[in-house]
């Protein structure tokens, strides 16, 4: 590894006017999309109420423009499911549950235990490095 300052992208560089392409030219950059996601056209009425109150917390959670379709689905399941629990006679079905969970937990909204990667309460990353080093046992 180089030493000193990390070098910029050639986006950076040429948003600045330092770009040299004879030095750049084979450097390649990884684009990560940031964008929100895209409401589709189809979505009922009350599921567009539900992207309107989810969308801060799906972008919170790093959702972006690629997971617009997940999204919308869980949207129109979630609107669905409310529907039914507004309507005093029967539940929503059981599979209507469990697939909102499971498309919760894909965008990160169904509590801690979905942002698996993000909460770093895993016992063995914790656990003592040094615990081991010190006399070991003579046979």
């Amino acid at each position: 590894m180089k030493r000193g300052p990390k070098a910029k992208a050639p986006a950076e560089k040429a948003a600045a006017g330092t770009l040299r392409p004879f030095r750049d030219a084979g450097k390649t950059e990884v684009l990560v999309p940031g964008d929100p996601p895209a409401m589709p056209d189809y979505l009922t009425a009350g599921a567009i109420d539900v992207w309107q109150e989810e969308l801060g917390r799906v972008m919170a959670a790093g959702i972006a423009e690629i997971d617009s379709s997940l999204f919308a689905r869980y949207c129109s399941l979630e609107a669905l499911v409310r529907e039914a629990f507004a309507e005093a006679g029967e539940p929503p079905p059981a599979a209507y549950l469990t697939v909102l969970r499971q498309y919760a937990e894909l965008l990160g909204i169904a509590g801690r235990k979905s942002r698996v990667g993000k909460v770093g309460d895993d016992p063995i990353k914790n656990r003592n490095v040094f615990a081991r080093n010190g006399a070991r046992a003579r046979s």
